[in-house]
């Protein structure tokens, strides 16, 4: 199987492309910086619907990871423009192709935003991919209207669409530094949740490669069985969601579930800064 991956040469990307070549695939990097070295490697925009027609032929599936990563980063109506743009392309260039697996990083900021405007509520604890999103940003927004545009084509155009929605990916170094304290000042924006890098890369390959239905747009959070703070769970719910349903936290159990990476994918994380490898 041929697999590409947009944002190769990234903080994510680079580590999927190792993953991808570790599971047996022929793996395709695609990114800005033209420059030669051991990868299957071509350096193609993603917001030049014809550079990645022209990059994604002959590929079987395509984890899109290029983006601009954050708000604030550049203006935001670039952010916003780009993110979408780059989205749009690589759905249409796999209709165009017959490309029929596709998968998109998505983000928890859909959910909580790492810039708010008002308080997020929560329904109820841990949160799962059911409970509705409140992007309150130009990336937030792109990335879950990015989502969107995968429903529509899987829905109406054959494909079959994974949206994975990370957590803040840790390197192996900031895995074995955690956990810490909760910090007083500030309320985190990923709910104090994680995924170690490894378990991430490994999390794509797995959408690229699960059986699933055609025609098919499966949402899928991924995320470390724990959080990286110190304070129990069920005690940061009590604290700052006392509205919130608490469906059974238990000592520092993630705030957000990875059941839908378990049951549809066989997503299981390996890496924990409570048992750090």
């Amino acid at each position: 199987m041929k697999i590409a991956i947009t944002g190769s040469r990234g903080r994510i990307g680079s580590y999927v492309y190792r993953q991808v070549v570790a599971a047996g695939h022929d793996a395709l990097g695609i990114d800005l910086p033209a420059r030669a070295d051991d990868q299957n490697y071509i350096c193609a925009d993603t917001t030049d619907f014809g550079a990645i027609v022209d990059a994604l032929h002959g590929c079987d599936a395509v984890i899109h990871l290029a983006a601009i990563p954050d708000s604030r980063l550049v203006a935001s109506s670039k952010t916003f423009a780009s993110n979408m743009a780059g989205v749009w392309n690589i759905y249409e260039a796999c209709r165009v192709l017959g490309i029929r697996r596709a998968v998109f990083a998505s983000t928890i900021q859909a959910l909580i935003s790492s810039v708010r405007r008002n308080p997020t509520p929560f329904a109820y604890f841990p949160v799962d991919e059911a409970h509705p999103l409140d992007p309150q940003s130009d990336y937030a927004l792109s990335k879950a209207l990015g989502e969107q545009v995968g429903a529509m084509f899987a829905r109406h155009y054959g494909l079959t669409v994974v949206s994975l929605r990370f957590m803040w990916v840790t390197t192996p170094e900031e895995t074995r530094s955690l956990p810490a304290e909760r910090p007083t000042d500030t309320w985190h924006p990923a709910l104090y949740a994680y995924c170690d890098v490894r378990d991430t890369a490994r999390a794509c390959v797995l959408a690229a490669t699960a059986s699933l239905p055609a025609n098919s747009h499966t949402t899928v959070f991924v995320t470390a069985r724990d959080t990286w703070v110190t304070e129990p769970s069920a005690q940061i719910v009590a604290e700052h969601f006392p509205n919130s349903e608490d469906r059974g936290l238990r000592g520092f159990d993630s705030l957000i579930s990875g059941e839908t990476a378990r049951r549809v994918l066989g997503f299981e994380p390996e890496f924990s800064c409570r048992d750090p490898r």
